[in-house]
């Protein structure tokens, strides 16, 4: 059937319609919301996984981070798996387990905390001056200072634990005080308040315990009541138990178990000696991690950063601890840190700066753990020198090597590529290119924007070329012209005559990506792959990136196997990278090997200007 011009005119109209309300809902859906002017009363202390907040006048559900600031009439949900230390400004600590949902409105005289469902744990100094209404399905729960749980599992009733302090109940228009050791549980026959019938020592509530293997032992510690016996302890990864891992009979009033990795819930099941029924505590939660020395990864100890003009960009990255909540850098003239020169606070693993004259300078970073009770992690101290030059240094040639062989075929394909290493100082490179080494006649005599540069393939035929390279500054100056770099175009590179290798010879070889472009667009990772003959445990991959000198690993990882999937594109940015592969065998470096590459980003990251907030340095460099 033909359409006629009038239908063909509706048919793009509503195509044209649906196209752009996608666009509208897909930007409303991924948009960062910003806080305003709404009052902030505290943030997210420690997460777990997917916490979400959800603002008074919104509909959307925005992720939230370590250290996130929480507002007024914020609804605050989790995931499963998931779980969250809230710290509010008057010291009251929230704990959120997964799959759990509240409101809290802290509006006048009376703050209120709308519970919906899951499992969460309300920490209230000694204050009576201030207290928390608590509002679930009908009942209110007045928390004026103490420890107490609340459970309400989907189509179940609520349960509240007062682990110590008092805490009173409006139920039926009358008001019931709970004291600490005792629980409630709002049935349909109404109120019922009796003892907690085990009191958990140990581990303690929210307890980090780090592990310094895959697995370790936990001393569980309990004291029953004298009208309970016959304890069998249970321990799950889910609040609600529906994932047990144990359950076994005790006796006495300890036990010890080894766990991996991971967050935990535990409770004791009893049996009352009067009426034979069962019963069971209240839930401890605790959480084992692998106890991670922290460690600077760049710069390396001793480096050096020079400048004429401007001082130079220097940036400081360390390994990420997920249960620390945000670090203090530390930079002093001297060994002991008695001199602090700069110290700075920030919730990522890296910062930069460049406002530091010349001279010797030494960091440490301090990691603040999320948990109270766990002590601060220090780094070993590391240093790096500025040394302000006279006159701009000769740029050094990465790739190709000197004397280096080119085939026609890297040239039509574009992989062609001579590097050079760049320097914030200038904002633009003249290449020469000639077939004489003194450049009197030259082929290309181009300048360039960028630290890198495409052979032309219409230019260059088999011969040797030279090239040299020099940096120019926006005032006019420039740096020395580079040493030469020889290289040859040929129709086939010269093929290396390979050696037999046997089962017990040991090499390593780089395959992709060397020297080359890679263009990112549509991929959903960045593939590496090497040759390896030998008996390797592992192959460690770390990841370079380079911004003028300097050269900052962003990436590390170890795999069994030739190859490696890069699948967490968002540590990545357009420009020039190198990685290093490692063969490890008994715990000892074998080989390395290094290749370079440079990421083409068409479209790689889904950032908007409301995400980005530029904190340090004060220039930018592209």
């Amino acid at each position: 059937m033909k359409l006629d011009a009038r239908d063909k005119l509706v048919l793009f109209a509503l195509v044209f319609i649906a196209i752009l309300f996608s666009c509208l809902f897909y930007l409303d859906l991924n948009r960062k919301i910003n806080i305003g002017d709404r009052e902030v009363i505290g943030s997210i202390h420690f997460k777990n996984n997917i916490i979400q907040r959800k603002f008074e006048d919104e509909v959307i559900w925005e992720r939230l981070n370590n250290n996130s600031p929480l507002t007024n009439r914020d609804t605050i949900r989790s995931e499963s798996f998931s779980d969250a230390i809230i710290r509010l400004k008057d010291g009251t600590e929230i704990n959120i387990d997964e799959n759990s949902m509240f409101n809290l409105d802290l509006t006048g005289e009376s703050p209120n905390l709308e519970f919906s469902q899951g499992s969460l744990q309300i920490k209230k100094g000694s204050s009576d001056d201030h207290h928390i209404l608590i509002t679930s399905g009908g009942q209110e729960i007045n928390v004026r200072s103490g420890d107490v749980k609340l459970e309400k599992a989907e189509k179940q009733n609520l349960s509240l634990f007062v682990e110590r302090g008092n805490t009173t109940i409006k139920d039926g228009g009358k008001e019931v005080k709970v004291s600490g050791g005792k629980k409630a549980e709002f049935k349909s026959t109404g109120l019922e308040i009796k003892k907690i019938p085990a009191l958990l020592i140990s581990p303690s509530s929210q307890k980090l315990i780090l592990s310094q293997s895959t697995e370790t032992s936990i001393l569980f510690q309990w004291k029953l009541e004298d009208e309970f016996y016959n304890p069998t302890i249970e321990i799950s990864r889910s609040p609600n138990f529906q994932l047990t891992l144990i359950k076994e009979k005790v006796s006495g009033d300890q036990a010890s178990f080894r766990l991996r990795e991971g967050t935990y819930y535990w409770r004791i099941l009893v049996t009352s000696k009067q009426t034979n029924e069962k019963d069971v505590s209240d839930t401890g939660k605790f959480f084992v991690s692998k106890d991670e020395p922290l460690k600077i990864e760049s710069p390396e100890p001793g480096r050096v950063f020079s400048y004429v003009n401007l001082p130079p960009l220097i940036g400081l990255r360390w390994n990420l601890i997920p249960t620390i909540k945000s670090y203090r850098v530390e930079i002093s003239s001297d060994s002991q840190f008695q001199n602090i020169t700069k110290n700075l606070n920030t919730d990522s693993n890296q910062i930069s700066f460049d406002d530091l004259q010349e001279g010797k300078y030494f960091v440490r970073v301090i990691g603040i753990s999320a948990f109270s009770e766990t002590k601060d992690k220090e780094s070993p101290s590391t240093f790096f020198s500025i040394q302000k030059l006279s006159s701009y240094p000769s740029l050094k040639w990465m790739r190709p090597g000197n004397s280096s062989e080119i085939s026609k075929e890297e040239l039509s394909l574009g992989k062609a590529i001579l590097i050079w290493d760049g320097n914030p100082e200038y904002n633009s490179y003249q290449l020469q290119i000639a077939r004489d080494t003194s450049f009197k006649n030259t082929l290309l005599n181009e300048v360039v924007p960028s630290n890198f540069y495409t052979l032309n393939p219409g230019v260059l035929k088999e011969e040797t070329y030279n090239a040299r390279i020099l940096g120019k500054t926006s005032d006019g100056k420039t740096s020395e012209w580079s040493e030469i770099l020889n290289f040859k175009i040929t129709n086939e590179k010269t093929k290396v005559e390979e050696k037999e290798v046997s089962s017990s010879d040991t090499y390593l070889e780089i395959l992709s990506p060397s020297s080359r472009i890679v263009q990112m667009k549509g991929k959903s990772s960045l593939d590496f792959e090497w040759k390896a003959s030998g008996d390797f445990d592992r192959f460690d991959i770390v990841i370079y990136q380079h911004s003028g000198e300097k050269k900052s690993a962003i990436y590390k990882s170890s795999t069994k196997t030739n190859k490696y999937k890069l699948t967490n594109l968002n540590i990545l940015d357009e420009g020039s990278f190198s990685w290093d592969i490692t063969g490890i065998k008994n715990g000892a470096s074998v080989l390395s090997r290094k290749g370079n590459f440079i990421l083409a980003l068409d479209q790689l990251k889904s950032l908007k200007p409301n995400d980005i907030e530029f904190i340090s340095p004060k220039r930018i460099y592209r």
